[in-house]
C-alpha cells in the first residue's frame, strides 16, 4: 500500500525525464538554428580577403578570382560531402593549384591553399595574358600596360598582338616553347624576386639564318643580350649556366649601369664574362 510520502518521490521520477527532454529539445533547436545561421552566413556570395592572397597578387584585381564567389550556388553546404564538394569547385579556378584544408568559420568558409603564379604576360588582344609556366593561361589583365604588382616581365609576340585565350588554354609552337625554357631558368634563379622590376620585358630577334636571339629589355634601360634559349635546338656558344653567372655580375652593378650613358647592350652570351656591345 503506497502512502501519501511515497507521492513527491513519484512525482520527481515523473517530471525527471520530462525535464529533461526539455531541455535537450532546446538544446537542439538551438544547434540547429545555430546551423542554419552559418549555412545562411556560408551561403550567399562569398567575400574574398585580399589580405589573404599571396602577396604577389595585386591589390584590387579579381579577373576569374571572383568566380570563387559563386561556389555557395553550386555546392550544398548541407551535405555530407560539402567539404569534396568545395574542393572540386575551387580547383576549377584557373588561380588555384591545391587545397589544403577547408573549415566553416563564423562568417563563412575559409581554405588554405596555393596558387598558380603567372610567369611572364603575353600581349593579346586588349590587354595581356597571365600565362604559367607551362603555357597555360590563368587569366587576362586588360589594359595597354601590365601592372607592375605581378613581378613578371612583358612579352610581346612575334606577330604583334596575338588573340585572346581563355582561361585554362594553352599558348603552343616553337616560339613560346623557347620564351618559357627562358623564364623559367630565370624563375629558377629567383631573378624576378630578387631583384623585382629589373627585367621588364622579354623580345626576340630573328639572327642571319632566321635562328631566334633573346634579350631583356631592364629598369636602368640597358637590353641584355642572352643569345638562343635553352629550348632552342641551334648551336649555343656559351652554356645556360655561363649566361645566368653573366646575369648574375650585371645584376651586382646595376646601380652604377643606371648612371651610365654610353653603354647600348651587355651580351651575356659571349663566354664567362659579360661583354658590353652594340644594341641589336
Amino acid at each position: 500500500m503506497k502512502t501519501n510520502t511515497d507521492r513527491p518521490s513519484e512525482l520527481a521520477r515523473w517530471l525527471l525525464p520530462v525535464f529533461l527532454l526539455a531541455v535537450i529539445g532546446g538544446i537542439l533547436i538551438y544547434a540547429k538554428d545555430e546551423v542554419d545561421r552559418r549555412l545562411a552566413r556560408a551561403g550567399g556570395a562569398w567575400l574574398i580577403h585580399h589580405d589573404s592572397l599571396p602577396d604577389w597578387f595585386p591589390a584590387g584585381f579579381k579577373g576569374q578570382l571572383s568566380t570563387l564567389q559563386t561556389i555557395p550556388s553550386r555546392v550544398s553546404l548541407q551535405s555530407i560531402r560539402w567539404r569534396e564538394e568545395t574542393t572540386r569547385e575551387l580547383l576549377k579556378n584557373p588561380w588555384v593549384a591545391t587545397v589544403d584544408r577547408i573549415e566553416r568559420t563564423a562568417t563563412g568558409i575559409g581554405f588554405d591553399g596555393q596558387f598558380h603564379r603567372p610567369s611572364v604576360g603575353v600581349r593579346c588582344d586588349g590587354g595581356w595574358l597571365l600565362v604559367d609556366g607551362i603555357g597555360k593561361v590563368i587569366d587576362f589583365q586588360e589594359g595597354d600596360f601590365l601592372g607592375e604588382e605581378w613581378r613578371i616581365p612583358e612579352y610581346i609576340p612575334e606577330q604583334g598582338v596575338m588573340h585572346r585565350f581563355d582561361p585554362g588554354q594553352l599558348v603552343g609552337g616553337t616560339e613560346f616553347a623557347e620564351l618559357l625554357s627562358l623564364t623559367g631558368i630565370l624563375w629558377q634563379d629567383r631573378v624576378f624576386d630578387r631583384v623585382p622590376g629589373f627585367i621588364r620585358e622579354i623580345a626576340a630577334t630573328r639572327d642571319s639564318v632566321g635562328e631566334r636571339m633573346w634579350r631583356f629589355h631592364t629598369s636602368v634601360g640597358i637590353p641584355l643580350h642572352w643569345g638562343r634559349a635553352p629550348a632552342s635546338g641551334a648551336p649555343k656558344v656559351s652554356t645556360t649556366e655561363q649566361k645566368l653567372m653573366c646575369l648574375r655580375q650585371v645584376l651586382e652593378v646595376r646601380d652604377r649601369l643606371q648612371k651610365t650613358q654610353d653603354v647600348q647592350g651587355i651580351s651575356l652570351c659571349s663566354g664567362a664574362e659579360p661583354l658590353v656591345t652594340e644594341q641589336w
